[in-house]
């Protein structure tokens, strides 16, 4: 009897410590993609102490990336986990996966600035900007491919950050994910293979006057700087209240592409912000409440342009069958500046602007815009300036704004009922 006593005593006590055990190895059965690699559990602490349980959700999440060897999954269980600074692991490649959106939440600790002080900056030739990373994946240069992914899990972000008011770029928002090379364009002519993988995610952030940034606790919900020659992928994502829903920047090597499908963004200043990348696949979207829903840019012209002098190749770019809502005075639906190669067609647009429009061309080159439906964009539903070779047809509430354009090719539209 005592033996008896004595072991469910001990199993107890395994149950009661369990969320503030150690990783735990185990095999991976369930993903084809990596069924080679091991995965690495990490339970989220149960400690009823805030601090207790940030810091040691922090310490796990942490040791576990930073420790996992290339192609491993870093599963997280179901639970909430806290976090009160930010986690940073260095060259990861490999998976952090939860156990689905709202069943594994990763949440800023409740009552607490968040720590961004262990953050390397983001520095481009033209800006310098402080790291302020819920969690991050930096790379320094690398010969070979890797790949970062995160999937099935929610994030929630609402706490500002204690980021000091004479530091660069003084904001006390956050970078949700973000993925990069820390040698940014420095090394634009020496590309590095870096794959970005989200999946199955849930973000959410704060829309409060205390974030001194468009007044949003996340500067941007899902993010990736180049310079790299790999895909980023981001499917069934759900961001909102962000300054930036996504952020793909630089994936402009002659085999990047950046794929974006099957999301919904909410409340965002940009729905999508994207500079520098060879090519996009905007399909099956949901962007509503945003100033800016698309705003894919190859350069700026010169009177301010700081990418003067970067050459981005010209890939496809095709934005299919997405459901756009945008307002303000410097609003746009689907805007692409100095893009060449585009297919813009079965898309919803509704909203107005004071400057621009619907769907705008600056600069834009050989483009298809076709079986659009503008019947809810009251302001320039078409407005296109110095672009070229455009064809044109088959949208509702056709109307053109053409400033300084040629050789365009305008078929018939249709009105709206």
């Amino acid at each position: 009897m005592k033996s008896i006593i004595k072991l469910l005593f001990f199993a107890a006590c395994v149950g009661l410590f369990a969320g503030c055990e150690k990783d735990e190895l185990i095999p991976d059965q369930n993903d084809p993609m990596l069924k080679k690699a091991v995965k690495v559990m990490v339970q989220p602490c149960s400690s009823a102490d805030v601090l207790t349980k940030a810091e040691t959700d922090w310490q796990n999440i942490s040791e576990a990336l930073q420790n996992a060897e290339p192609g491993t999954t870093v599963q997280l269980a179901a639970g909430t986990f806290y976090l009160q600074k930010s986690v940073v692991c260095w060259d990861f490649n490999g998976m952090l996966k939860g156990a689905g959106i709202g069943k594994t939440i990763i949440r800023t600790a409740p009552g607490m600035l968040f720590d961004v002080s262990d953050c390397p900056p983001v520095n481009w030739s033209f800006e310098d900007n402080n790291g302020s990373f819920f969690i991050a994946f930096p790379h320094n240069y690398f010969e070979g491919e890797r790949t970062v992914g995160v999937s099935d899990l929610t994030i929630i972000v609402d706490e500002p950050t204690d980021r000091e008011a004479n530091q660069t770029q003084n904001r006390n928002s956050l970078h949700g994910i973000m993925v990069y090379n820390i040698d940014l364009d420095n090394d634009r002519d020496h590309l590095i293979n870096l794959n970005v993988n989200y999946k199955n995610l849930s973000l959410v952030g704060e829309d409060d006057p205390v974030y001194n940034y468009n007044g949003y606790s996340l500067f941007s919900g899902i993010s990736a700087y180049g310079y790299s020659n790999g895909i980023f992928e981001a499917k069934n994502v759900a961001v909102e209240n962000a300054s930036g829903c996504v952020k793909p920047h630089a994936f402009y090597g002659p085999d990047a592409k950046v794929v974006i499908k099957n999301c919904h963004f909410n409340n965002c200043y940009h729905g999508v912000f994207a500079f520098y990348d060879h090519s996009w696949t905007i399909q099956n979207n949901r962007i509503e409440n945003s100033e800016q829903a698309l705003a894919l840019l190859k350069r700026g012209p010169k009177n301010d342009n700081p990418w003067e002098g970067i050459v981005v190749p010209n890939g496809l770019t095709y934005i299919k069958n997405n459901r756009i809502e945008f307002e303000g005075t410097d609003a746009m639906g689907i805007g692409l500046r100095y893009v060449a190669n585009a297919e813009i067609k079965d898309n919803v647009v509704e909203g107005s602007s004071g400057k621009y429009g619907g769907i705008v061309s600056l600069g834009g080159n050989n483009w298809i815009i076709k079986d659009n439906n503008l019947c809810g964009v009251s302001t320039k539903p078409i407005y296109l300036l110095f672009s070229s070779n455009f064809e044109i047809q088959n949208n509702y509430n056709q109307v053109i704004t053409p400033v300084a354009c040629s050789d365009l090719v305008i078929g018939e539209g249709y009105e709206c009922e």
